[in-house]
């Protein structure tokens, strides 16, 4: 069932043809199509009229006629909600409109300018269906186009001369009224289609986010850990130039889980991540490994000078406040050096081996470990 917003029928008659299973690329469609067919009934009543004034009653009932045609496509579109069935009846009664409007007028004499709207066809196929459907109204066009100048003659002989002037007033607005609703189509079509690009790229990049970053603390979770980690070794193995690796462990988190809840530790976490994001350079490369583990990269850095690091955080850790509580906590590090032709398992397990020495040890401590 569609679900239409508190607008008049104006408002609403461009979406009297979605549903709510719609893509918003088919509800896209869907509206600027309406909109199109039903401008081009809206000037074909004016262009029935004013054929009429002038004395072509023929040329002016086939515009009236159209209207007539394309309303009643329009209607049982939005009853049976058949786009295909639309699409395809309006650019047929779009394509013949102008090539019967030409020939009752007498041919290329007296309405050459209307065939510009046949133009309608294969522009709005490529648009609303795809590159098939619009070759196939081209070769369409193409064959009336040969009608047309096969049988000119005859139609030359059958119809009434039309005046320059009026001929003129005709061709200007033919070219002006077509100019107008292509420059309407493309603006809502491409405009909304842009707009629709952008946030499909911005959603990509939530989501490629949303896959990347860890949830609770905001810092990098262990997909993006392994990614990076890849790339550096990459590196690695290409310049030789240093990796070292710190696995930090928060010591008896468990404790803090069972005496404070579940609660109190998310927000020891945080606090903690948060620690580590501002302690480190903008270089290296901060993630949650997992649990109460963390994992940090820093490229192009030394194990001694990765050690000092280390040191300095684990020393300022200490310090860390966590909001309604006197609580303190410490954390166990484990550093390590990455070497060239080993994996990042061998790398991951040997800084775990490190930290679980700081453990083993007392926490709250720095260890080393090169081979």
């Amino acid at each position: 069932m569609t679900e239409f917003p508190p607008q008049g029928l104006f408002r609403r008659w461009p979406l009297l043809g979605v549903t709510l299973d719609d893509s918003e690329d088919l509800r896209l469609k869907k509206a600027v199509m309406t909109i199109t067919s039903t401008s081009i009934a809206l000037l074909a009543i004016f262009w029935g009229s004013f054929y009429i004034y002038n004395g072509y009653l023929l040329s002016g009932a086939i515009p009236l006629g159209y209207t007539v045609i394309s309303f009643s496509s329009t209607l049982y579109f939005f009853k049976t909600k058949r786009f295909g069935f639309f699409c395809a009846s309006q650019q047929w009664l779009i394509l013949l409109l102008p090539f019967l409007l030409m020939w009752s007028l007498g041919g290329f004499a007296n309405g050459s300018a209307v065939v510009i709207w046949a133009f309608f066809a294969p522009l709005a196929a490529v648009f609303f269906i795809d590159l098939k459907a619009a070759t196939r109204w081209m070769l369409a066009f193409l064959i009336l186009l040969v009608i047309s100048a096969v049988f000119d003659l005859t139609f030359a002989a059958q119809a009434r001369p039309m005046p320059d002037v009026l001929n003129t007033i005709f061709f200007l607005l033919n070219l002006g009224c077509g100019l107008i609703l292509i420059a309407v189509m493309l603006h809502y079509f491409v405009k909304d289609r842009e707009s629709a690009y952008m946030q499909l790229q911005q959603s990509e990049m939530h989501i490629r986010e949303l896959m990347l970053i860890d949830p609770l603390t905001g810092i990098a979770n262990r997909r993006h850990l392994d990614d990076r980690l890849s790339m550096e070794m990459d590196r690695l193995a290409r310049y030789g130039q240093h990796l070292s690796i710190i696995l930090i462990d928060i010591d008896w988190f468990k404790n803090v889980n069972d005496t404070y809840g579940h609660a109190m530790g998310d927000a020891v976490l945080k606090a903690f991540a948060h620690h580590l994001s501002a302690g480190f350079r903008t270089s290296d490369f901060v993630s949650r490994y997992g649990g109460e583990e963390f994992v940090v990269l820093l490229p192009n850095t030394a194990i001694e000078e990765a050690a000092a690091l280390a040191e300095r955080i684990r020393e300022a850790t200490k310090h860390i406040r966590i909001a309604q509580s006197e609580m303190r906590i410490t954390a166990s590090f484990g550093v390590t050096a990455a070497r060239t032709g080993e994996t990042m398992a061998e790398v991951l397990s040997r800084a775990d081996e490190a930290m679980y020495q700081s453990k083993s040890h007392g926490r709250d401590r720095v260890s080393m470990l090169l081979e």
